[in-house]
């Protein structure tokens, strides 16, 4: 497990789930050009994973 995993923020339990099919927070975010680190990019992230949780309840 990378140790930028350990800046996850909290996730409801569908995020997760798409998290963890990513192989964890650090990969689904380097799969969508995204650093852990930046705080812009965690946002844009929680954002994504909200438009796939939408995506999936349809």
């Amino acid at each position: 497990m990378p140790s930028t995993d350990a800046l996850q923020p909290p996730l409801t339990s569908g995020e997760k789930e798409i998290v963890k099919s990513y192989g964890g927070w650090t990969p689904f975010m380097q799969s969508f050009a995204l650093k852990p680190s930046e705080k812009e990019d965690v946002q844009e992230a929680k954002q994504i994973l909200e438009v796939f949780l939408e995506d999936d309840e349809k």
